[in-house]
């Protein structure tokens, strides 16, 4: 088992929730998806599936520490988590760092840097858009507003079909 599969199993183990485990798995499903379309190199891919795994890791503490969670929540407490867990699995510091970032950036959709950072938000809302039932009018506004990736805009419409 590599250092990802390991990352996967201890996220599973930290949350302890199905509904977020499922959300994290189908982010790093379409990430991979997308990142191969895209022609991602090799070891930002890697990064990439890694920060899926982690990408909503603050959701646990949010609820601990304020009763509820939300976006901007996630994205101040779930770095510092998401690093001493990539620590102890042996990531290293750049990989840290990259990962770390987008984790405390993942639901900023402005001035995105990188295409992996641009990857994650695409499946980030692939799987919001149907994991919340969104509005038809909410989930086009997202597609027009977010996707960029060809890859990203095909798995869109092959999910929820044109307009």
């Amino acid at each position: 088992m590599d250092k990802l599969d390991r990352l996967a199993f201890k996220m599973m183990e930290y949350d302890k929730n199905a509904e977020r485990i499922q959300h994290f798995l189908k982010v790093h499903s379409l990430c991979r998806l997308i990142a191969l379309g895209e022609a991602l190199p090799e070891d930002e891919l890697y990064t990439l599936e890694a920060a899926a795994y982690v990408h909503d890791i603050g959701i646990r503490a949010a609820y601990e520490k304020y009763g509820h969670q939300n976006g901007k929540l996630q994205e101040e407490l779930g770095p510092a988590i998401a690093e001493a867990m990539l620590k102890e699995l042996g990531f290293d510091p750049g990989q840290i760092a990259r990962i770390s970032f987008l984790v405390a950036h993942h639901h900023t959709y402005t001035d995105i840097e990188g295409l992996d950072y641009q990857i994650l938000i695409e499946a980030d809302w692939l799987v919001n858009n149907y994991e919340y039932s969104l509005e038809k009018r909410s989930i086009y506004a997202s597609y027009e507003a977010l996707f960029k990736t060809e890859t990203g805009k095909q798995l869109f419409l092959e999910m929820f079909g044109e307009e």
